[in-house]
């Protein structure tokens, strides 16, 4: 889709689909543009101020504290130049290959969406959490034969540690509901644009649509078919806001054959139609 938000890939010429780099070095890219990744993104902020902006709610950036990005989100990064720290990009792909827990994306609070993606450190945390990020940036320099290993095995580390940061999840959760929530929740970012009925997220699945929906809405308060509308009302909004595409061709986009039934659905769900919510959105971020 022409006109759209810019997508920034993890490309390397060394092959390596985990890159460490220091955040006092400039970016090749201005990351104060609204963009997105086709890989995740860990910012640890040693020091620092400024804003960071995830998918329309704005984050202080400040000294020992880490950011998270999922994949596919839509950031905009507006740090202060004292800003210190590291930044910790790695694909899926690097994890399913490197590291031991293939699940831990989808079981990550702030990549699975039940946690904010900014974490604060305390004094303990952050000397950990530093050493780790110096180890992985030495590593990251190193060309030597196992340096994707030795990467995974620091990632993991770093990943598992800053998941025991963040607020216990509740141990009332049934184990088999909580799997279901994750795989729903994966095949939906990845299924989104061309599969809007649970029925057909529940045959991927292989369980009932009842039964989909009543164990989601158990362990989240909604349905199955309300996240898959809140997934496509989210990106409607990305592109409203980030882009200079119309309501018609975001429409297409998101598989609605009909623009006008498009902008009924998201007027039902936000108030508003697609053009007043871009107005209003780009007046209270000033684009």
């Amino acid at each position: 889709m022409s006109n759209s938000i810019p997508i920034h890939e993890l490309i390397e010429t060394d092959d390596t689909s985990c890159k460490v780099l220091v955040l006092n070095v400039p970016s090749d890219y201005s990351t104060s543009e609204a963009h997105r990744h086709n890989y995740f993104e860990l910012l640890f902020f040693v020091k620092g101020s400024g804003s960071h902006m995830i998918d329309f709610e704005t984050h202080d950036i400040s000294s020992k504290s880490v950011h998270f990005v999922s994949a596919g989100q839509v950031h905009a990064l507006n740090r202060s130049k004292d800003t210190k720290g590291y930044v910790i990009a790695f694909s899926k792909e690097f994890v399913f290959l490197n590291l031991s827990d293939k699940a831990i994306l989808t079981d990550f609070p702030a990549f699975n969406k039940t946690a904010a993606p900014v974490l604060k450190l305390d004094a303990a945390a952050l000397a950990e959490i530093e050493a780790l990020a110096k180890t992985m940036e030495r590593e990251y320099e190193n060309a030597g034969p196992l340096k994707e290993k030795i990467l995974g095995a620091y990632l993991s580390i770093l990943l598992l540690k800053c998941r025991s940061l963040f607020e216990p999840v509740s141990k009332t959760t049934d184990f088999n509901a909580g799997q279901l929530l994750l795989r729903f929740n994966e095949l939906l970012e990845d299924r989104f644009i061309k599969l809007h009925k649970v029925n057909e997220y529940a045959d991927l699945l292989h369980v009932s649509p009842n039964h989909l929906s009543e164990t989601i809405k158990k362990t989240t308060g909604k349905t199955a078919g309300e996240l898959i509308q809140d997934r496509l009302i989210l990106e409607a909004k990305r592109l409203l806001l980030h882009s200079g595409v119309t309501a018609k061709e975001i429409a297409y986009h998101l598989n609605y054959n009909d623009p006008s039934y498009f902008s009924r659905f998201f007027k039902t769900n936000t108030g508003l139609s697609p053009e007043e919510f871009r107005k209003q959105i780009r007046e209270k971020y000033q684009h």
